[in-house]
């Protein structure tokens, strides 16, 4: 639905989810945890097996065990348990459903991402995120769900994220990172834990401690999760920060 709305012909759209996951492999080769760490090709992406029409082998995450946790305490109290704390700048839930109901639902977008983004970018007075975001983690089940994530939250203009995937612009040396650590690309997908490991690079990324995969100087970064599927789910919207 995506390549036809946007006037991409399959190998075109083939192509651009395909270097969503060669980005995800590169950065999750810099990653200890996650659980594949190989580069990958694009050619190698192209010619992989196909699992459902665009999507190919490495066009999903794996699915895998795993567990995660966070400590929370008052802004206030942050330093009397550590001298470097990350702090909250928004957190955001969307629930959606109505798009179950109608017929002209394209599945080119998730509501529930945009107002999510547009509800966390107004509590952290965010009023340009593409520019003030300075890495993020997404729900990246699916390379396209990365690329809908990235139109809906705000970081590539609709229609237009292609041109963002392919001049690295969420690379690691690009201007807005996604998925420095690999993401559920490359850590696999334990459902319950996803969201707070996504919020976890996060954290790390900000102190500095993140090795060969750290972003440059990061002033606030974004996660969003997904549970459910696009025509009705919740998506959750974190921005972190100093």
């Amino acid at each position: 639905k995506y390549f036809e709305r946007y006037g991409l012909s399959p190998e075109e759209g083939k192509r651009m989810i395909g270097m969503v996951s060669v980005k995800s492999h590169k950065h999750g080769a810099l990653s200890p945890k996650a659980h594949f760490q190989n580069e990958v090709t694009i050619e190698q992406v192209m010619k992989a097996p196909i699992i459902s029409w665009p999507l190919g082998l490495f066009d999903c995450c794996g699915v895998s065990d795993g567990a995660a946790a966070a400590i929370l305490v008052r802004a206030d109290k942050a330093k009397d348990y550590r001298k470097d704390p990350v702090y909250i700048k928004a957190l955001q839930i969307s629930v959606g459903g109505e798009n179950r109901l109608r017929d002209d639902y394209d599945f080119t977008h998730v509501e529930e991402i945009y107002r999510s983004g547009i509800a966390a970018y107004k509590e952290a007075g965010i009023t340009k995120p593409r520019e003030e975001i300075s890495m993020a983690e997404v729900h990246d089940c699916f390379s396209i769900t990365e690329a809908i994530f990235m139109e809906d939250l705000q970081f590539s203009p609709r229609g237009r994220v292609r041109e963002d995937i392919e001049s690295g612009f969420f690379t690691l040396e690009g201007g807005l990172p996604v998925q420095p650590d690999g993401g559920l690309k490359c850590f696999g997908h334990p459902i319950g834990a996803s969201g707070v490991r996504m919020l976890y690079e996060m954290y790390k990324q900000i102190q500095g401690k993140c090795g060969k995969r750290q972003v440059k100087n990061p002033r606030l970064g974004l996660t969003s999760n997904l549970g459910g599927e696009p025509p009705g789910c919740c998506v959750s919207s974190i921005i972190v920060g100093l």
